[in-house]
């Protein structure tokens, strides 16, 4: 069999195919296979999550999470700690469920796969980017064309990714392929990326953190398109960090003319924001208000809300409708989003090779019999936090055990 594409599903797809006794090449169209496991997490390979069970696939909404439902529950995460930890590689938990090597090394994670590669007997053909492919006329098997010559075999998976991380070499070689064999391409868009916003307020915060914020991004009739509670990272484009980046797969899909709004203070309410204002008043009213916003957030952003609310005087002078709307801000300070930054700072592609299309038992084409797809050329995609790893080696597993 052929697997197109040494990226983390291509790469467990070819070590279960071989060591179940299928001869198995690899094609990968770079010197080096697996790039982006070593680029990723910051060069320290977040590679899958605590997570599991119907809490894990609901991480990844609720018609991807259905469809990959079997893939995670054969390969769940401990599984997959335990298949790296027997490598040699000890794991360890961090921030946000998040699960890395302990040496913060990607490279370990890498060379612990391609361990198995080479005990599997797979062969590795660096340096072959698929040009295209066919089905042999001889025994209907397929036939893939390369600069290092012509490949045969009887099934194919084809593991070739997304857009995402451009200079890993990613240019979706596989959608045509998929497009050219009757496939549906759900619209390629960047997710995992920051948010572009064109508020100079914003960039005037660059460098704040807000470590528990929560953000609620609204499409242009005004419903909820999803809502998170993770770390986010004021910048001079925009907004960055875990929460801002598991959004942008949602603008890029709505084509922009969405709104943010971001919950400053989510352990504390309307009612309690204004009592407090309220209290501050009567204890010494000589105070700024822009000292009377709550402590843990930056005084920056607290300067900015008073400027924004026309409300920089002093808090007994603060008329009620200038403490509405800074009780409004802190709530929910709203921002228009009408894009991200596209896939040259995407982490991951959303959309790809139809669902409805493939089998999620096997991996399988339902259109093309002994095609199989696996990881980011799926449309399938999840938050930041080891969630699209983890999609990747399951679906790449499945394939493997099927192909």
């Amino acid at each position: 069999m052929l697997v197109v594409g040494a990226g983390a599903a291509g790469l467990l797809a070819a070590i279960v195919a071989a060591e179940r006794g299928r001869r198995v090449v690899l094609l990968e169209k770079n010197r080096r296979p697996g790039l982006k496991i070593l680029i990723s997490g910051g060069g320290r390979c977040n590679l899958t999550t605590t997570r599991t069970g119907a809490d894990l696939e609901a991480q990844y909404g609720a018609r991807r999470g259905r469809w990959l439902r079997h893939a995670l529950r054969s390969f769940p995460p401990p599984a997959l700690c335990a298949m790296l930890e027997s490598a040699g590689v000890p794991l360890r938990e961090e921030d946000l469920e998040k699960i890395f090597p302990v040496s913060g090394r990607a490279g370990d994670v890498l060379e612990a796969l391609l361990a198995r590669v080479r005990a599997a007997g797979v062969r590795l053909v660096p340096e072959a980017p698929m040009r295209s492919i066919e089905r042999d006329p001889r025994d209907g098997g397929f036939v893939v064309h390369t600069p290092q010559g012509a490949f045969r075999a009887p099934s194919v998976v084809l593991a070739t990714g997304g857009l995402s991380y451009p200079r890993t070499g990613a240019t979706g070689d596989g959608y045509a392929v998929a497009r050219a064999f009757g496939h549906t391409l759900v619209p390629p868009v960047p997710a995992l990326a920051p948010l572009a916003v064109d508020v100079p307020w914003v960039h005037a915060l660059a460098g704040i953190v807000l470590p528990a914020a929560e953000l609620t991004l609204r499409d242009a009739s005004g419903a909820v398109l999803c809502v998170r509670r993770r770390p986010t990272l004021f910048t001079h484009k925009g907004l960055s960090g875990p929460g801002p980046m598991d959004l942008s797969g949602f603008v890029e899909e709505r084509g922009g003319a969405c709104t943010l709004a971001i919950d400053l203070v989510p352990g504390q309410s309307s009612a309690d924001l204004d009592a407090a204002l309220l209290a501050e008043a009567q204890r010494d009213g000589r105070r700024s208000v822009v000292h009377c916003l709550p402590a843990e957030l930056p005084e920056r952003l607290r300067a900015t809300l008073v400027e924004v609310a026309a409300a920089d005087t002093t808090v007994a002078q603060l008329g009620r409708a200038a403490r509405r709307r800074l009780v409004d801000l802190m709530k929910a300070l709203t921002i228009p989003v009408h894009r991200s930054l596209g896939f040259s700072h995407a982490e991951v592609t959303r959309g790809g090779v139809a669902l409805a299309e493939v089998d999620p038992r096997t991996m399988e084409s339902r259109l093309v019999p002994r095609l199989y797809f696996a990881g980011e050329i799926l449309d399938i995609d999840g938050p930041i936090g080891g969630f699209n790893f983890q999609a990747a080696f399951a679906t790449g597993r499945l394939a493997g055990l099927h192909a």
